[in-house]
């Protein structure tokens, strides 16, 4: 069985009072948001919208530059051997080649679930007869509305390749072991990707064992 293994130790003295979470950590839902003053569209392209927004919070105004997204989705693909299955690209923002989850922009209209089923033909060539959904995100809300929602997907039948004309993509499978191994070595360095492996692992109920670790590309 292979094992995933986290540690956290949080030292207190005899002394200390045990720590308290804070009450209005806990539920921000009924928080207004900040008054939107302006807003001007500076950039227009065929998937994300630029904008330079005026908000009003706390009584202070505020310049705010905000690429507005349609959202995307992210699917965690288990074969029946256990290994998952990667994509190696080029980024060009982060000038290198990196290991991903299958991912994608939502297209017009298209639910979050039509989204990952569609990525995940486009890039590993396999469909899902099971889909869970893991989780929902905000990728980088500092300055980006992008939402992404993850989905493990297992069940795996092979139907082929369908990428668009700019993807150059190579498949690569790993086990949770070798996966695990790679993000403590800065091999896969994405974020939606680290957050997919970790929450798939613990809706198997993995725990990895790095010594454990294999690779194979196809």
């Amino acid at each position: 069985m292979l094992t995933l293994k986290f540690k956290m130790m949080v030292v207190v003295s005899p002394s200390q009072t045990p720590p308290e979470e804070t009450p209005a950590a806990m539920d921000t839902s009924d928080k207004p948001a900040p008054e939107v003053l302006a807003s001007e569209d500076v950039f227009q392209g065929p998937v994300f919208t630029v904008s330079v927004d005026t908000v009003r919070e706390a009584g202070q105004t505020h310049r705010r530059d905000v690429v507005w997204h349609p959202g995307s989705a992210a699917v965690v693909a288990v074969y029946d051997d256990g290994t998952i299955g990667l994509v190696r690209q080029y980024r060009h923002p982060a000038v290198k080649y990196l290991l991903e989850i299958p991912a994608g922009s939502r297209g017009d209209f298209e639910l979050p679930e039509e989204c990952a089923a569609r990525e995940l033909e486009e890039e590993l060539g396999v469909v899902a007869g099971r889909w869970e959904k893991l989780t929902e995100f905000f990728v980088s809300p500092g300055f980006c509305g992008e939402k992404m929602w993850l989905y493990l997907a297992t069940d795996l039948t092979a139907t082929g390749q369908r990428l668009e004309d700019d993807e150059l993509i190579e498949i690569v499978r790993v086990s949770f072991p070798r996966a695990f191994e790679m993000i403590e070595a800065n091999e896969i360095e994405d974020a939606k990707t680290i957050i997919g492996l970790t929450m798939a692992a613990a809706r198997l109920g993995i725990i990895v064992d790095t010594d454990e670790a294999q690779t194979c590309t196809t």
